[in-house]
């Protein structure tokens, strides 16, 4: 009888390690930081929360969802929709811009006069972070960039990407990140899909992104933009297994010497590792169950044995 429980209790300790690798396989919360982050309230009245996290961690995270609470100088949470992270299939050291806003305090559909009361801080927290396999096409890459303010008071930076790989990328966005001069993210912006949607090898493409809700002739000084950073997505080609480091940027923008258009190193895929764990409990069931059947075999032989002695005892 002991026996068997101590079976069972190896049986329900390796099922139980199986399902925490698992977890930790297939999601990373932990490995996804908020590196700079600011406030401001828009020219309609939003409150919104601009910023960029960083992927800490080994894995490529497929995407990167935040929930914000906003503390306000009474000490109450406000808690903001989740809202996506501008990245898909964040690799490693990566850095990625978000932004989510808060209805104004004269919308009809949500309550927002905590906002008259000031802005204390914000907290973050990572709601999903699930780890995958693949990573973007790295090879369509800022080939020139400047940024510029316009009469109007929006900063835009204006450039070109080029496509130095070997395959053909569609449906291209430019993210910007601007910052302060102190680097803090202050302001963040995307493109539509570039044109031409498909960019073949060698080919060059035209963008130009701007900064959402700021007008530079308006906004403090600590709001006021003073570098950049750019952030090139593509929808296809997908790749599979190790993406390449990520190459130095400097201070105004991701314009710099792309990686080189090798065929990636393997690495092991979630599947594969969840593959893994499933054999290593079938693997651990079966030795358990074949243990379980000699003893139960020589007990059977032990008792099928012992009367038969005892008969022979009594005739002699």
């Amino acid at each position: 009888m002991r026996k068997s429980t101590v079976y069972l209790f190896v049986l329900l300790t390796v099922m139980s390690l199986s399902l925490a690798l698992v977890q930790q396989v297939s999601s990373q919360p932990e490995n996804i930081k908020v590196v700079s982050y600011s406030w401001y309230i828009d020219s309609y009245g939003f409150f919104v929360v601009v910023g960029e996290v960083q992927n800490v961690g080994p894995n490529t995270i497929e995407s990167v969802v935040l929930g914000v609470k906003v503390y306000t100088a009474d000490g109450e949470a406000h808690a903001a929709s989740p809202t996506y992270v501008y990245v898909n299939c964040l690799i490693p050291q990566q850095k990625a811009a978000f932004y989510m806003d808060f209805p104004s305090p004269n919308s009809a559909t949500d309550d927002q006069s905590w906002l008259s009361i000031g802005v204390d801080h914000v907290d973050f927290a990572v709601l999903q972070a699930n780890v995958t396999s693949n990573y973007r096409y790295p090879y369509v890459t800022v080939k020139s960039s400047s940024g510029a303010v316009d009469a109007e008071g929006i900063y835009w930076v204006s450039g070109t990407v080029q496509n130095s790989g070997s395959q053909t990328a569609t449906n291209i966005r430019v993210i910007g990140t601007f910052y302060n001069a102190s680097g803090t993210v202050v302001a963040v912006g995307y493109t539509d899909y570039l044109t031409p949607s498909s960019l073949s090898p060698s080919s060059v493409a035209s963008f130009k992104v701007g900064a959402f809700d700021q007008n530079e002739t308006e906004v403090p000084s600590i709001q006021k933009i003073s570098s950049y950073s750019l952030l090139i997505q593509t929808e296809k080609p997908l790749l599979s297994g190790t993406p390449p480091s990520l190459p130095p940027s400097n201070s105004n923008s991701t314009s710099t010497t792309p990686p080189s258009d090798s065929t990636p190193s393997s690495t092991i895929a979630p599947e594969t590792q969840y593959i893994a764990v499933v054999v290593l409990v079938i693997l651990g069931l079966a030795g358990i169950i074949l243990v379980l059947n000699r003893r139960k075999s020589q007990a059977k032989s032990q008792a099928t044995n012992t009367p038969k002695l005892q008969t022979r005892k009594k005739k002699k």
